[in-house]
């Protein structure tokens, strides 16, 4: 934590570097243990950023007491910081740290220097004066205690004192209260460390007298915004805003340690966290750094929320829809994470002056890839382009435009399409310099052209704008249909009109772009068609069938052409389906006639080939049947079953009954008799009755079949 209201006091850095070369000198074994005792009441028992020995080069305490003034103006702030550090760390000085008098010399010159009454010195000698305890209490306690910083360090030195407490605790209440002097921003570590001292007091304590310490203390469990806003509301009183106390009740529920703290993972710390950042980051005013800083702290700790709030799981997300960067200091506190957040939180506007800090804020490589997405998502006029471009290029030293040569993102894409659309970039322009170059044969042509080119075929590709065609046009007239091989216009016709194999066969293909006009679009097909023609001979029925079944080619192609195209087409296309679709789609009304009436014939003919066919498998199934069991105890088993099963074949039942009334009617012809098995007569007996039931055969023709019939 850092200090700044104790600056005037003393060298807080000092005492860090002073308190830490004691500690690493000391050969005590339980040296950590006690640092970590003194730091629960000492306000500013850290490690330094930078210790003593590199700062200053001076290696054991005593030589700091002797030579600190060669490297320091020697000071009161000086002989606070090293007088507190050497009686705070007493517990782990040893005698080897310091030479001769070297000690004593420097305690005599602080009290020359502090005088009796300084509360330092008071506090170093109650520390170190352990005969003189009492004397240096009463000291404490009798001291005219005026700012909130002079008493909470007392508390530091008698954390545990009631004399001492019951002193101070009007004076320290008032001093949070309307009139106080402490910013809640760059003292907010203040407000911590009160709170966490004091609240054990306060618990049980009825008298309205410290109701702002008791508020403080509240804020440190509670949602300011809960309930109506209650206690933003009270805290109003006190002279608090709204934006200080939501500062307030994130950084004390965050940092302040006590028994019933709620879980900072929990939904209440997160709709804290929320709080502050829709207190700070919206509108144009400006606010002290550290407000910025704990929003950062926020996002970094909340950014995936552990509970989600109404659904949604990114702290950033939950912000008001209407929300907008309006100034430099909310657009850098949200700039490490715009990972997660709208682009347009990341747009630089260099039409408006006031971004222009963002240039040394940002690396060269963040500011442009910025500019990139402004430049993509924002829309601006032709002039507020030119200002924008100008402007980049003093601020920068550099012409946005160059980007185009030096590399290749998606983003990019949309920014040289909108300078295209613009007039900013000519296309046309880049084109005659590529071809000059391609014809001159530039060695280095592919590695000049390496990025640029893409960008020119992504202009040229879908034909998405008035300036396409023109430089596609220009681009076949002067390298050809294929080109090379990083800009080729055949290749950008395939993707833009998917003329590729699979494309065409799923009809897949549309030859249609809604900036070309009639003409345009006949002299480009008639370009493409010859290729067609001439190089995939094998597709070129199928490309021209995929295009007439498009209904865009009809807004560029002539009824009359097309009929007569399909007409062409008609014998060279294999599938049923497009045939059919061709031909309903373009043939006229006498043509569909004739067509459907061969149609329904060739339907009726293939319904008579099929029936004839079924007929022929079923005559030659009862052949085969015959063959196997003729003469056999199993010949009418098996006509009875082969009868049985035909009863139910849908359509070719009479058939059945034909075949086996004819076959009985010829086998059982004259007078004699048909021996056979009683098994025998019993299947012819079954037959009988079915083909009865069938009409099959009359009663006289049955009768006739029985009594031909004899059991062996």
């Amino acid at each position: 934590m850092e200090w700044k209201i104790y600056e005037e006091w003393l060298d807080i850095t000092l005492y860090r570097q002073m308190t830490n070369l004691i500690y690493k000198l000391s050969s005590n074994e339980e040296k950590y243990k006690i640092y970590m005792q003194l730091k629960e009441n000492d306000m500013f028992l850290e490690k330094p950023k930078v210790d003593m020995e590199t700062a200053y080069g001076l290696h054991y305490p005593g030589e700091v007491l002797e030579r600190i003034g060669e490297h320091l103006t020697l000071t009161k702030q000086t002989y606070r910081a090293l007088g507190l550090a050497l009686a705070r760390m007493m517990p782990l000085q040893e005698t080897c740290m310091f030479n001769g008098a070297q000690k004593d010399l420097f305690w005599k010159k602080m009290k020359q220097i502090l005088g009796e009454k300084d509360l330092f010195l008071i506090s170093i000698n109650y520390i170190c004066e352990e005969k003189e305890k009492n004397r240096w209490k009463q000291a404490m306690h009798a001291y005219p205690f005026e700012r909130a910083e002079e008493m909470l360090f007392a508390m530091s030195i008698l954390p545990d004192d009631e004399i001492l407490w019951e002193g101070i605790k009007q004076k320290l209440a008032d001093s949070f209260s309307k009139n106080r002097k402490i910013s809640v921003f760059t003292e907010w570590n203040l407000f911590v460390w009160m709170v966490g001292k004091v609240m054990t007091k306060l618990k049980g304590y009825r008298k309205k007298d410290l109701d702002i310490l008791k508020l403080l203390a509240k804020l440190a469990v509670t949602n300011a915004k809960n309930a109506d806003a209650v206690l933003e509301k009270r805290m109003r009183m006190f002279g608090y805003s709204d934006k200080e106390t939501a500062f307030l009740n994130f950084v004390l529920m965050y940092f302040v340690e006590r028994p019933d703290r709620i879980s900072l993972s929990g939904l209440t710390a997160e709709k804290i966290g929320l709080n502050v950042l829709e207190a700070f980051l919206p509108g144009k005013e400006t606010y002290p750094e550290e407000a910025y800083v704990l929003c950062s702290r926020i996002l970094r700790t909340y950014g995936k929320l552990s509970v989600r709030i109404d659904g949604k799981e990114r702290l950033e997300k939950c912000m008001n829809e209407t929300f907008r960067v309006e100034n430099v200091k909310t657009f850098l506190t949200l700039f490490p994470f715009r990972s997660n957040e709208p682009e347009e939180w990341h747009y630089i506007d260099l039409t408006e002056e006031k971004w222009d800090p963002l240039v040394k804020e940002l690396s060269s490589e963040e500011f442009e890839a910025c500019v990139t997405d402004t430049l993509k998502g924002k829309t601006y006029s032709t002039k507020s382009l030119l200002k924008y471009l100008e402007r980049y290029e003093n601020l920068t030293g550099k012409r946005y435009q160059d980007v185009f040569w030096k590399k290749s993102e998606p983003e990019l894409y949309a920014v040289f399409n909108r300078l295209i659309l613009h007039g900013i970039l000519d296309g046309k322009k880049y084109l005659e310099e590529f071809v000059k170059d391609y014809k001159n044969e530039d060695p280095d042509l592919e590695k000049k052209w390496e990025f640029m080119a893409g960008y020119l075929k992504s202009e040229i590709k879908d034909l998405c704008n008035e300036h396409s065609y023109p430089m596609l046009k220009f681009l076949i007239n002067e390298i050809g249909m294929d080109g090379c091989e990083f800009l080729s216009p055949w290749r950008i016709l395939k993707e833009t009109f998917s003329l590729g194999y699979y494309a065409i066969q799923h009809r897949e293909c549309e030859f249609f772009s809604p900036v070309l006009g009639k003409e345009e679009h006949r002299e480009l097909f008639s370009m493409v068609e010859k290729k067609f023609f001439y190089e995939y001979p094998d597709i070129y029925p199928e490309y021209l069938t995929a295009l007439l079944l498009k209904e865009s080619t009809a807004l560029w192609m002539e009824q009359s052409e097309a009929y007569e195209l399909s007409k062409l087409l008609l014998p060279f296309i294999s599938d049923s389906y497009r045939r059919e679709t061709l031909y309903q789609k373009y043939m006229t009304e006498e043509d569909r006639k004739r067509y459907q009436e061969r149609k329904e014939w060739l339907k009726e003919q293939k319904k008579r080939m099929e029936r004839w066919k079924t007929e022929k498998n079923i005559k030659q199934q009862f052949n085969q049947m015959l063959r196997e069991n003729r003469k056999t105890d199993k010949e009418l088993q098996s006509i009875y079953e082969f009868y049985k099963n035909g009863r139910y074949s849908y359509g070719y039942k009479k058939l059945y009954c034909k075949i086996v009334s004819s076959y009985l009617k010829d086998d059982f012809a004259g007078t004699a008799k048909k021996p056979m098995a009683k098994k025998e007569a019993l299947y012819l007996l079954k037959l009988a009755e079915n083909m009865y039931q069938d009409e099959c055969m009359e009663l006289t023709e049955i009768n006739g079949l029985i009594e031909r019939a004899e059991v062996a």
